[in-house]
């Protein structure tokens, strides 16, 4: 039995230096792919790297993010949540605000927390004053066209006052 085990480790052991050369054949072969593949890789490469998005609790401008990247979230893939959004504004949005920003969407036919009829595939949020309340740019843009830049007002009860045209 003893002989029958020691044969059974041999096995793998050339199995594992077999299926080791095999990938490391056809990694060699791969690395030799034409230059249209490569620059197909190059975005997945670039992205390989940790990136690292940090918050802080309790912080508005966290606060902003937060709301902004949960809302755009909610409506972007290929089944929207509306039930999502709504509860995203209820809990975020100043209830005056809410009713400013219906408003306001009935007028322009848009999305009046993104001030857009489109979804953006990137967003930042840059700390512009911190006083009694705290303002933010929230920066929104698109694969195509200008970007959006709207002044975002969370009070220190984290409740967004204010969303407009940034100047």
């Amino acid at each position: 039995m003893h002989g029958n085990t020691s044969g059974r480790r041999s096995l793998r052991r050339i199995a594992a230096v077999t299926a080791g050369l095999a990938l490391g054949l056809g990694l060699g072969v791969s690395a030799h792919a034409s230059q249209t593949d490569a620059a197909h890789r190059a975005p997945l490469a670039a992205t390989a790297k940790p990136r690292t998005v940090s918050g802080k609790t309790g912080d508005a401008l966290t606060g902003i993010a937060d709301f902004y990247g949960a809302y755009i979230d909610a409506q972007n893939g290929f089944d929207p949540e509306p039930k999502l959004m709504k509860n995203l504004r209820a809990h975020y949005l100043d209830s005056a605000l809410s009713k400013k920003l219906a408003a306001w969407e009935r007028t322009n036919h848009a999305d009046g927390v993104l001030r857009a009829q489109s979804i953006p595939s990137r967003w930042t949020v840059t700390e512009k004053s911190k006083g009694d309340s705290t303002e933010a740019v929230v920066t929104l843009s698109w694969e195509h066209g200008a970007p959006v830049k709207l002044s975002v007002v969370m009070t220190p009860n984290h409740r967004i006052v204010s969303i407009t045209p940034a100047k």
